[in-house]
């Protein structure tokens, strides 16, 4: 609503002074059609004829300060209404002279318009997505508009279309072809509203959404009342069809108001979205599983039977995309990882082997100083390929969805100091806040590894300042890292929980990362009973990756350390 009022104040005064009154007027019209019959007729056609031109008009006008797609979509769906009000002009002037089925040549505009309003409505911008993501909802949605077709055909269709064999080809055409129109949309709009787009919430999609689901059902109504009558006996429902062109209305009045791009964060489908069309298909089924039963071999069970046959094909191919997009993403997964830790082990191989070399040799002995350093080096370098081999037997092991844990009562200070043992800080400067003698129950050798993780994240992916802090809340402990760097991209924050996921540098060689590290956090978090979270640092303007574990408080005194940690490096 801000957003429709936002636009509304941008338009002239005159522009709209004149769209209220078109609103009023289309209103009035509507609410006379509905409860008045005697002047149903005089109104219905007025009011649609009204919304038809004012909305065609605006759209048309509108469109043109649009580019591209934009531009050619809602121009079509301008022309569509236009097409639509030259209908109902052609309609009430044939009726006017002399009588006319319910069905005929003037037919031909409205399903012109209707075919309009669909192909402009699908060649938006905002509907568009990658073709993988696209070939699926487009299956996903044919499943579901077939099985629905076919049982709106049994319960409805069958029978109507059905009478029409016996009238003129008019009639036989016109008819069948506005069950095909709306099942055209339904799919449209399926394809509409489970997308993800890089476009904010257009409401514009909304209510021309909206318009052609209340088109779908006065279509039925009309067609339910039309079959071998005439258009006088037929009685369509004209506050409906008002209503229609009140929304296409509303949406061709923020028709210049193009959304802007967002950033969202990517997540696995709805489970409703992925149900609802095989729900459908169930259906269907059970209702020819029924006739079967019933040994009722009519019309309707061949009709249940060639659509049953129809989607499981479709399904069939579905797996077919399914699996073949499994199997990408396994061997692009495999390949990540491969490449990944082969980069991530190959240097500090490099350095222990060269270093070791240096050390064993005889002809040239080193000091003891020397000596010592380069042996700190291995060292350091030793434990960070062990940690990579950790998280490797971790991931080996079966699934990340569940760890074993072994708690223990164990100083926080003491879990710290070890955890920090093993990082190499390089030119980071990493600092720590945390409460004094606070003791905590944890499997100290998991949380190691989890601190572990999320502190060389941070200093891999910052800018040189690294700020860890842990605290009690309640009786729960958080443990918060900060850095300095650039944070997650909005669309990368749901996902880079995930294993073999890097987010934004899943691409970028020269940051090297095998992709489970926060996987493993988020498994050892979670087998704490507790969770993993993520936000923008408030202290350091970069990351802050969070862990809470509940109910993992000893006990504590009132002391605070505050103070700088020697970090190996």
């Amino acid at each position: 609503m801000q957003s429709f009022l936002n636009v509304w104040k941008r338009h002239p005064v005159w522009f709209r002074w004149s769209a209220a009154v078109v609103f009023a007027l289309l209103s009035v019209l509507a609410v006379i059609s509905a409860t008045v019959p005697s002047a149903a007729d005089t109104a219905g056609p007025i009011g649609l004829f009204l919304g038809g031109i004012s909305a065609g008009v605006t759209f048309l006008v509108g469109a043109r300060h649009l580019e591209g797609r934009e531009r050619v979509s809602w121009t079509l769906v301008g022309i569509g209404l236009l097409l639509i009000a030259t209908g109902v002009f052609s309609v009430a002037l044939i009726s006017s002279l002399t009588e006319m089925a319910a069905f005929g040549p003037p037919d031909i505009l409205f399903l012109g318009g209707y075919a309009f309003g669909i192909v402009g409505f699908a060649l938006l911008p905002q509907v568009a997505s990658d073709w993988s993501v696209r070939l699926r909802v487009i299956l996903d949605g044919l499943i579901g508009a077939i099985s629905l077709g076919v049982i709106a055909w049994l319960l409805v269709l069958g029978d109507l279309l059905g009478r029409l064999q016996s009238f003129t080809a008019w009639e036989r055409w016109a008819g069948s072809a506005y069950p095909v129109l709306d099942a055209v949309a339904m799919i449209v709009i399926i394809l509409v509203f489970v997308r993800r787009s890089a476009y904010r919430f257009d409401i514009r999609l909304l209510l021309v959404g909206a318009a052609f689901i209340a088109q779908v059902v006065a279509d039925l109504a009309y067609l339910e009342s039309g079959v071998g009558r005439t258009f006088a006996e037929a009685r369509p429902i004209y506050a409906l069809n008002i209503a229609v062109l009140i929304l296409f209305f509303a949406a061709a009045l923020m028709v210049r108001s193009r959304p802007q791009r967002r950033e969202y964060a990517d997540r696995r489908a709805s489970l409703l979205v992925l149900v609802a069309p095989y729900s459908l298909a169930a259906a269907m089924t059970t209702l020819l599983i029924v006739r079967i039963v019933q040994a009722r071999l009519d019309t309707g069970f061949w009709a249940l039977l060639w659509g049953t046959i129809a989607v499981g094909m479709l399904v069939f191919i579905r797996q077919g995309v399914a699996i073949r997009e499994n199997r990408k993403l396994v061997e692009r997964q495999r390949a990540a990882l491969v490449s990944s830790i082969s980069h991530e082990l190959r240097t500090p191989l490099t350095a222990v082997v060269g270093f070791l070399d240096l050390v064993i040799d005889k002809e040239n002995p080193l000091s003891a100083g020397e000596r010592d350093e380069l042996l700190q080096v291995v060292h350091q370098q030793a434990r960070y390929m062990a940690r990579i081999v950790s998280d490797l037997i971790l991931l080996a092991r079966g699934s990340l969805d569940s760890i074993d844990i072994t708690p223990a009562k164990v100083p926080l200070e003491d879990l710290l100091s070890s955890a920090f043992a093993t990082v190499d800080s390089g030119r980071a400067s990493v600092e720590v806040e945390s409460d004094a003698d606070l003791e905590v129950f944890v499997d100290s050798e998991r949380l190691q590894q989890l601190i572990v993780n999320l502190v060389s994240n941070a200093i891999r992916y910052g800018r040189g300042r690294v700020d860890v802090v842990a605290k009690r809340v309640g009786s729960a402990l958080v443990i918060e890292v900060h850095d300095d760097g650039l944070g997650v991209p909005k669309r990368h924050e749901l996902t880079i929980w995930e294993r073999f996921e890097r987010g934004a540098h899943r691409l970028d060689g020269r940051r090297p990362g095998s992709g489970i590290g926060l996987a493993i956090v988020r498994v050892v978090a979670e087998a704490h009973g507790g969770r993993a979270d993520y936000r923008r640092s408030e202290r350091l303007g970069g990351s802050c990756f969070s862990v809470t574990l509940p109910q993992s408080i000893v006990e504590t005194h009132r002391e605070k350390l505050d103070r700088p940690v020697q970090v190996a490096g």
